[in-house]
């Protein structure tokens, strides 16, 4: 692979063209004083610069239909965009909005997405929400972050959005605006006392070329408040600074030799770090080309069928995946489709199968290049480097500047051992691409010795210093004092032929605590049963006490929107299972329903219904209180 990353000769000084293949080119780099490096003080100058090298480039290209990208795609140039953001800015100014004011952003990966972030962000704060989440949990966050003005999308069928909306500003009056981008029709002029203000015709009539407020940044204001989490409660809202993402963008560079002739596919959502800020702001901050695969981006049921038409159409150099939707890739032929433009294939969010790292090789010449990091660390803090010969199953190197630690924290978090190459432990994370902390929780945060943030992923660094993640703190499976990784049960799963998505979970057990238990998704095409899959783990499991108990077929993995596997959900599942398996032929077995919940950190709880009257059962109660989850008997009249 090719190590020079391309960057034309009137690139910001900040920018050159080395490229860290190494921990010892990491070492190198670092020599010279990151404060020496002349950085943007915000993201809003890094892009405006961007916009300068070449205006009349294309920035953006969106097409709305997989099956016809080139048909139904549209372009928008550096000058244009730049404008855009300007008057989404000042726009916002008008509004109201200043330093420390946020918006929320609800707006899936469109142009005007785009435009409403930065434009966001050059204003004030943003805040990238998931509108997949449930309106109360909405109004919930907003209230946390102080929402002054609110930007949703009413443009297509596959985004729900705008009826949701409606639900949620009847909650809060004290907006100054709600923005409404695209939709059909007349819109409503207020909802409530709350004004609703047309995106298109709105920013038509602002200047574009320049802030209106005079805007003095300072790398300490914070840019962006991005949620965490999501599946229980309220989400965390992380803080990014300006000079957070401003570092990130410039130092991930040189881990992956790309430049501004990068043209990157972006099929993840925008209110995530991966798509907001790996996907998006970085390589269009070094005047590459980005790619929107239609609003809904890889969800949408015309884009993975024709991933290899769509790299073929618009040239694409550089393609993000995550591990769910690579095995899905290896159902795809490339058939008549030219991909020799393909120079780099990224997979983060989780660890990617060796076996199916391996097969996609094989079938396309690429090595997946794996990167692990966080929304509280910006986005990925370790990357594979463009090297040929790569450490399949690695997540790659530090950052420069950004400082990894695989420790064995001791009895006080202040303490901590740090662990030999290849003892796994707990991975910890120091350096400026890593959030100050979560809005109203910043002493909260889990640090461990000083200012190194607790990730809560376990793993170990080789003698190369390269990280290996081996799961999650949480994840771990503990049976009668055996500790289990999932990961290790799920890369012999993936081995199985028939198999095209699995998760490993820990169920509770009367005897042991804790079990395995195995929840699969099947190929296209492919006959397996639970019990032919179980004789497989038997037979291939390294470890007896590793061998899953249960094996469940499912249709589909539930997941998140950026492609993680849900196992919280499955744990729920699993959880209700083992209860009703220790109920047996309890005589009121019939008339009652069991509810798990996931509380969070507080854990579970199981919830039993009874119709008509509570069971007096003392054999149920003893069989239910072996497995060790807390339980409630409800009364349902």
């Amino acid at each position: 692979m090719n190590t020079t990353n391309s960057m034309p000769s009137h690139q910001p000084a900040y920018w050159t063209s080395e490229v860290l293949c190494s921990e010892e080119d990491v070492n190198r780099f670092e020599k010279t004083p990151l404060s020496a490096r002349n950085l943007p003080t915000s993201t809003h100058e890094m892009l405006m610069d961007a916009c300068s090298i070449d205006p009349s480039k294309v920035a953006i290209q969106f097409f709305s239909d997989g099956t016809r990208p080139k048909e139904t795609a549209v372009s928008v140039t550096y000058g244009e965009m730049r404008q855009k953001i300007l008057q989404t800015a000042n726009l916002l100014y008008e509004l109201g909005v200043t330093t420390d004011d946020v918006t929320s952003v609800l707006m899936p990966a469109v142009p005007e997405g785009l435009y409403a972030l930065w434009g966001a962000q050059a204003a004030g704060v943003v805040n990238p929400v998931n509108w997949m989440l449930e309106a109360d949990i909405l109004v919930q966050m907003f209230k946390a972050a102080g929402t002054r003005v609110i930007i949703a999308y009413a443009g297509d069928e596959s985004t729900e959005i705008w009826p949701k909306i409606e639900l949620v500003v009847k909650e809060l009056p004290s907006l100054a605006a709600v923005i409404r981008v695209g939709g059909v029709g007349t819109p409503r002029t207020s909802i409530g006392a709350v004004p609703v203000i047309d995106f298109s015709s709105s920013i038509a009539e602002q200047e574009n070329d320049r802030l209106v407020s005079a805007r003095v940044f300072s790398p300490d204001d914070t840019a962006a408040l991005l949620h965490t989490g999501g599946t229980t409660g309220v989400p965390k809202l992380a803080k990014h600074l300006h000079r957070n993402q401003v570092f990130w963008i410039w130092a991930s560079s040189y881990m992956t030799g790309l430049g501004s002739e990068e043209v990157r596919a972006v099929g993840v959502p925008i209110f995530h770090s991966a798509g907001a800020i790996a996907s998006c702001l970085s390589p269009l901050s070094r005047g590459a080309s980005i790619v929107l695969m239609t609003s809904a981006g890889f969800r949408h049921r015309s884009v993975l069928p024709n991933i290899w038409k769509i790299v073929d159409s618009f040239r694409i150099t550089m393609l993000t995946l995550v591990p769910t939707l690579v095995n899905q890739v290896l159902s795809i032929p490339i058939g008549a489709a030219d991909v020799s433009c393909l120079n780099y294939v990224a997979s983060s969010t989780a660890p990617l199968s060796t076996n199916v790292a391996e097969a996609f090789y094989q079938m396309t010449g690429h090595r997946i290049r794996e990167s692990y990091g966080l929304t509280e660390t910006t986005a990925v803090t370790c990357i594979t480097p463009p090297l040929d010969v790569v450490k399949v199953g690695s997540s790659g190197i530090r950052l420069p500047y950004q400082s990894v630690r695989v420790v064995q924290p001791g009895s006080e978090k202040s303490t901590a051992r740090d662990c030999a190459p290849g003892e796994a432990g707990l991975i910890i994370v120091k350096g400026p691409a890593v959030s100050p902390g979560y809005l109203g929780q910043e002493q909260s945060t889990n640090w461990v010795d000083g200012e190194w943030l607790d990730t809560g992923d376990l793993g170990y660094l080789d003698e190369d210093n390269w990280l290996w993640i081996t799961g999650r703190a949480k994840d771990l499976i503990i049976r009668g004092g055996h500790n289990i990784d999932p990961k290790m049960v799920e890369e012999t799963l993936f081995a199985n032929p028939a198999i095209q998505d699995a998760a490993v979970v820990g169920a509770p057990d009367a005897h042991s605590g804790e079990v395995p238990v195995a929840y699969v998704v099947l190929k296209p095409g492919a006959e397996a049963s639970s019990t032919d899959l179980l004789q497989f783990a038997a037979a291939h499991v390294p470890e007896r006490a590793a061998v899953p108990k249960q094996c469940y077929i499912l249709p589909q993995m539930p997941k998140t929107a950026v492609g993680k596997i849900q196992k919280n959900l499955l744990r729920v599942d699993a959880i209700e299972r083992m209860f009703a398996a220790a109920l047996g032929d309890a005589s009121w077995r019939s008339a009652s329903t069991i509810k798990a919940i996931d509380r969070g950190a507080r854990g579970f709880l199981v919830e039993i219904h009874v119709k008509g009257q509570l069971p007096d059962d003392k054999d149920a109660d003893q069989r239910l209180r072996a497995l060790t989850i807390p339980y409630e008997f409800h009364q349902v009249v």
